[in-house]
C-alpha cells in the first residue's frame, strides 16, 4: 500500500492525534479508511489512538452502509446513508485516508452542497444482534416509507404530509408549477390515508 508509513518516537500509550502528510487525525474525527483490495473506503469514527512499540494504531467505531447490515439496502435508504454501530476494530493509522463528516439527517438536508466527504446517519445498528435503534421512524406519503433525501417530495398545504409525486400520480414538473400544492385526498375533502 502506498503513502507514508507512520511510526513515532514517543513512549507507548494513548495519544490525542496523529499527523499523516498534511492531514491531522484526532480522536472523535469521522474518517474514510482504505483496505487492501477493496475499492470503496470504509467509514468510521476514531475512538482512540495508541502507540505500541513505535507503531501507531487507531481504534475505530465503524459505520455500516445499508447493504452491509441485516436486511440490506431498502428503497428509502439514501445513497449517503450510514448506520452508526457497536462494531470496533484496531487499524493501522496508515489506512486512514481522509476526514469526513457524518451528519444527523436533519443537518444533512440543510447542507448547501453535499460533497464526497458528507454522509448522514439516523439509525444505530447493533451488529452483533442485527437490530436497529430506533426500530421505527416516521413514514410519509402513500407508500408509507421513511424519508429519503435523494427522492423529491412535495408538501401538502392542508394535511401537512409529504408525498413523492409519482406515488400520487403526479410528476416533479407538475407539482413544481403549483404555488401551494394539496394532495388528492385534501382536494376531495377527505381525510388523508395516513
Amino acid at each position: 500500500m502506498g503513502g507514508p508509513k507512520v511510526s513515532v518516537d514517543v513512549p507507548d500509550g494513548e495519544i490525542a492525534r496523529v499527523v499523516i502528510g498534511d492531514d491531522v487525525f484526532e480522536v472523535n474525527d469521522a474518517v474514510l479508511v482504505k483496505a487492501p483490495g477493496v475499492r470503496e473506503r470504509y467509514v468510521g469514527r476514531i475512538v482512540s489512538v495508541t502507540v505500541d512499540k513505535g507503531a501507531v494504531k487507531a481504534r475505530i467505531c465503524w459505520y455500516y452502509r445499508p447493504q452491509e447490515a441485516a436486511g440490506g439496502r431498502k428503497r428509502f435508504h439514501g445513497v449517503k446513508e450510514l448506520f452508526a454501530s457497536d462494531h470496533f476494530d484496531w487499524v493501522s493509522v496508515n489506512t486512514l485516508d481522509a476526514k469526513c463528516e457524518v451528519h444527523a439527517l436533519k443537518d444533512y438536508v440543510k447542507l448547501d452542497a453535499v460533497t464526497e466527504y458528507d454522509f448522514y446517519s439516523r439509525f444505530m445498528y447493533k451488529s452483533s444482534e442485527g437490530k436497529f435503534k430506533p426500530e421505527k421512524v416516521p413514514v410519509f406519503c402513500a407508500c408509507a416509507e421513511p424519508y429519503n433525501p435523494d427522492r423529491f417530495m412535495v408538501h401538502c398545504e392542508k394535511c401537512h404530509d409529504w408525498f413523492h409525486p409519482q406515488c400520487v400520480g403526479e410528476t416533479h414538473a407538475s407539482v413544481s408549477k403549483v404555488k401551494e400544492w394539496t394532495c388528492s385526498m385534501c382536494r376531495a375533502g377527505k381525510s388523508p390515508m395516513m
